[in-house]
């Protein structure tokens, strides 16, 4: 019993499990705080970016929108006395044939506007796979560190790849 060394005694020799186990935590915590200021910047970025690429197609979509809104009525109803006058038929066949070009036409330009502002929102997904690539190593840290402790083996987690 007298080579064996103690674990309450101080000054240079080894730590007491609890110093050791809240050195660990310490530095576990302050790691996964690094990560999570780094993503929260990733996101930022992200988000910068995105608001840069959704712009445009988004001012082509609420353009459709609003083309579709404000000017389709009076179109429509143009259209329809036209086709009645050239292709001498009902005013309810005219007027429901300007309803479906018009409806064609704003769906078209809706869809154009939608696939665009999709395909600038895709940027994002660089911070979502960032996200669950932190996530991962931190469940894998603690899980070593879970299996270390039960086995008594050191807890050397920052080496976990």
């Amino acid at each position: 019993m007298e080579n064996q060394t103690k674990l309450n005694e101080q000054n240079g020799l080894p730590e007491t499990a609890p110093r050791a186990m809240a050195r660990n935590v310490g530095e576990f915590a302050h790691d996964v705080l690094t990560l999570a200021e780094l993503q929260v910047q990733l996101f930022v970025a992200d988000a910068q970016e995105c608001g840069r690429r959704v712009l445009v197609p988004g001012l082509v979509l609420l353009g459709g929108v609003v083309l579709g809104l404000t000017c389709l009525p009076i179109a429509l109803a143009a259209l329809a006395l036209l086709v009645i006058q050239v292709f001498e038929i009902s005013y309810a066949a005219g007027f429901l044939i300007a309803v479906v070009v018009g409806a064609v036409v704003s769906a078209l330009l809706c869809a154009i506007g939608l696939f665009q502002v999709r395909q600038s929102v895709t940027v994002l997904g660089r911070s979502q796979q960032e996200l669950v690539r932190n996530l991962r190593w931190v469940k894998k840290v603690l899980e070593r560190s879970r299996i270390t402790r039960r086995n008594g083996i050191d807890n050397s987690w920052r080496t976990v790849k």
